[in-house]
């Protein structure tokens, strides 16, 4: 699969803007294709996290250890789940007094050629969607 990198420029602060990505118990609020997610061992400077997915009529769940840097820096590292490997990465960077440039990356391959044929496309669309999926909810939340 390809390796997908996305930035923006938000008019939101590096706080806020981590603040909506590390709350992983609420993408089911506004990332359809998530239906559960929830959060434990979670320390200064990592969680784990178990999401479900959903695509196309399949689901799945996996486990990531997420290694933090507070306003700064989200590292998700696969732990278990439907792929061979896992590995992604949210940058936020204050750009002025209000605005954050957040630089999202994603590297992934399913763990089977039926799931990589019926999944790794949709995947890989959500994945290019994921800045303006957050950006949404940081409206949401912030604009409000």
């Amino acid at each position: 699969m390809p390796k997908i990198r996305v930035s923006e420029i938000l008019p939101f602060t590096a706080e806020q803007m981590y603040n909506v990505v590390v709350d992983v118990e609420s993408y089911p609020k506004f990332l359809p294709w998530c239906g559960k997610a929830r959060v434990w061992d979670k320390t200064d400077t990592q969680f784990m996290a178990e999401m479900s997915i959903s695509f196309k009529g399949m689901r799945e769940k996996f486990q990531t250890l997420d290694v933090i840097e507070p306003n700064k820096k989200i590292e998700i590292n696969l732990k278990s789940g439907p792929f061979q490997y896992l590995v992604s990465t949210w940058h936020f960077y204050p750009v002025g007094e209000d605005r954050t440039k957040i630089e999202f990356y994603i590297d992934f391959r399913f763990s089977n050629r039926m799931k990589e044929m019926i999944m790794g496309p949709v995947f890989t669309q959500v994945s290019k969607q994921m800045i303006s999926a957050f950006r949404k909810r940081a409206i949401a939340l912030h604009r409000s």
